[in-house]
Parts: C-alpha cells; structure tokens; sequence
C-alpha cells in the first residue's frame, strides 16, 4: 500500500515562482513543505526513506521522510535530471553544466561524466550496474559504475527522452529526430521505428514485449519489440510530452496536452527488467531493485576465548559498509565503518562481554 506520496510544482517556464517541494498524506492534505533554491524537478526514494531531489538553480538536496535537509550539492549549472539511484546507493543525475553526476549517499561526488551538451534525460541502471543516460548532444551514452564510457550512440538529433531496459538487456530510447531506437547491450543497433514528431518522454516496456511511447504528434504507439513495427496507436489529439506508466493490470497511464489523463488498456504489466518504465517502477521511487545476491551478511558466529564476539562480515564490492550493535533492537549505535569491500573480514567486538545481549546488522550504501 502507498502510504506515502511525493510531488514536486509543475514544471514550467516560470521556475521562479514558489520553489517548495511539497510531501503530501495520503488523503491530499499537506504533510510538510521544504524550500528550494529554485522549481524541483521529480523525486527519487532510496531504500531509508530519503529523498533526493534538485533545483532548478542547481541545487541538488537528500531530504528525510520528515522534510529536513540533510545535505545540498551544488552542480555547475542550472537545471537536471530526475535521479536514479543504484543498489548500492549511488545517486545518479545529469545536469544542464552537461556533466552525469554520481553522489554518494552522505552527499559527496563519487564521481562526474562530462557529456557534449545538457542532460536532462534521467538515467537508467542495468543489471550490472550500468548507467545508461541521454544527453542533448543527440548520444546515449552507456556508463560503468565507476564512471568511465562504455560505450556511446548517436541519434540524428537532441535527446531529452530517457532510456528504459527490456528483459533482454536492449535498451529503447526517443529522440529529437522522431525516432524511436533500439539497441543492443553492446551498443549497436537493432532497429529504428519513426514517428510523426519530436519524441520527449520515456518509452515504457510491457511483460510480453511491447513498447509504448508517446510521440509530439499527439499519437500514443504500442510497438512490437522483435521488428521495430507499430502494432496499434490511440491519438489524443495534443502533443505527448509523459512517459506512460504501466500498471500490474497492463492500463497504460499518460498525459497530453490537452490537459487529459488517459487510461488505455494495454496488453500486459511491466516487464520484470531492471528498468521497464521512466523511474524504474510505477511508483516512481527511481531506486534500482534490490538484488539478494548484493545483500551483506554476518556468518560464522562465535567467541573468542577472552570472552569476546567474533564473526565474518562479507558484502559486494563497490559500497561503503558500516557496522551497527544494539541491546534492544530499538536504538543502534554504528562501532565500524567500510567494514568489507567485497573480501570476508574477520570482526571481533570485545564491548560484547560487558552485554547479556547484542544483536548486530550490516549495512552497505
């Protein structure tokens, strides 16, 4: 159940006029405000419940679920792209400066990708970790996780679409120059499908394989993944600027124009890839999915003959690790940091003797 909703003021031309970022119950009532420097742009939920959201000014905030600000980063330039965030809690976005930025979640820079142009696209996150980003100096660009190329591709002209993944690994992304693309894991082209204008929102990837988009020419298209052909279109008469969002039950929901929301049935749920649709999930939250094989784990418990509590920390390469002991369960107190970097560490907690009780957890960002 959503208990919680996240929304942002409009976009628009005057990104001057208010700047808050509102967090509303349930029921529609206001639950807090928080001030920006500048109009925010969509949200990303990590897995704590922080928020991570930027200002059009260039302000990037992480707020907690009850409206504080934890820490601002300031980017080069103004404007961004809606964050995603990746399993080990890597915050990525673009930035009008023209640079992908990746954040740690204390706020510090992992590390920065400069583009040709602005990048307003929102990133995306493959299986492996990979950041696959749109920039308007008409490439995608495919990135590891630490930050180098892999990979780029040219379309004909600006993108400002953002790319989503199929089961398969192909990527799909809009363009500028009308088209819809889709490319292999490696980058190289599979097909091309053309429609009658600009394309500006994300394409959406349906369980059995089909691809929607909304295109400037008003028409909605259901396309066939295999070949790249138009299996229907629904026309509403005003330009698409959304990306639709598929729902459990196949509904296809998008905006146009003419200041309607449709609800077009559609042939299947999302596709379980790693990024189906804009933001990862029908929620929006922009958090990559949680892959068991990445959790951290504690093994082989036992005390030492002085009495203390030994045992083995292990966790996945490429996130910060810390510690954490509690007595009651309620309250935890962090007693190591980067406890494991992808190699098994023995830990010995001596504070152990002095407790009838101590439970403890691992956590990685």
């Amino acid at each position: 159940m959503l208990r919680r909703l996240w929304v942002q003021m409009p976009r628009s031309i005057s990104w001057s006029t208010t700047g808050r970022f509102f967090c509303l119950n349930p029921d529609g009532t206001v639950k807090w405000t928080f001030q920006a420097s500048g109009g925010p742009g969509s949200a990303a939920v990590g897995a704590d419940g922080t928020i991570y959201v930027g200002s059009f000014y260039g302000d990037f905030y992480a707020l907690s679920p009850g409206g504080s600000n934890y820490w601002t980063f300031a980017t080069g330039g103004n404007g961004f792209s809606a964050p995603a965030i990746a399993r080990d809690g890597t915050i990525c976005f673009g930035s009008i400066d023209g640079n992908v930025y990746a954040l740690r979640p204390g706020g510090d820079k992992r590390w920065q990708f400069a583009t040709g142009s602005f990048v307003v696209s929102s990133p995306a996150i493959g299986a492996d970790g990979t950041i696959y980003v749109g920039s308007y100096d008409t490439k995608l660009y495919a990135l590891t996780p630490q930050g180098g190329k892999k990979w780029e591709f040219a379309t004909g002209s600006y993108i400002v679409s953002s790319p989503v993944l199929g089961t398969d690994g192909t990527l799909y992304i809009g363009s500028y120059d009308k088209k819809l693309y889709a490319l292999n894991p490696d980058g190289s082209k599979r097909w091309e499908f053309t429609t009658g204008s600009l394309i500006i929102g994300a394409p959406a990837v349906a369980a059995d394989g089909t691809i929607y988009v909304g295109s400037d020419d008003g028409n909605l298209y259901a396309v066939d993944s295999s070949f790249g052909t138009v299996l229907w279109m629904f026309s509403t008469g005003s330009h698409i600027h959304s990306s639709p969002t598929i729902s459990p039950d196949g509904v296809i929901y998008f905006g146009a124009g003419n200041h309607n929301l449709y609800a077009v049935e559609g042939s299947s749920g999302p596709a379980r890839s790693p990024w189906p649709m804009f933001r990862q999930n029908s929620r929006h939250t922009g958090q990559a999915p949680f892959s068991p094989a990445d959790a951290p784990i504690l093994r082989t418990p036992r005390f030492s003959n002085a009495g203390a509590f030994e045992f083995i920390v292990q966790a996945a390469p490429g996130g910060d690790c810390w510690l954490e002991a509690s007595t009651d369960l309620k309250s935890w107190s962090i007693i190591a940091t980067n406890t494991a970097k992808g190699d098994s560490l023995n830990f010995v907690d001596s504070n152990a003797r002095t407790t009838p009780r101590r439970f403890y957890r691992i956590l990685q960002f």
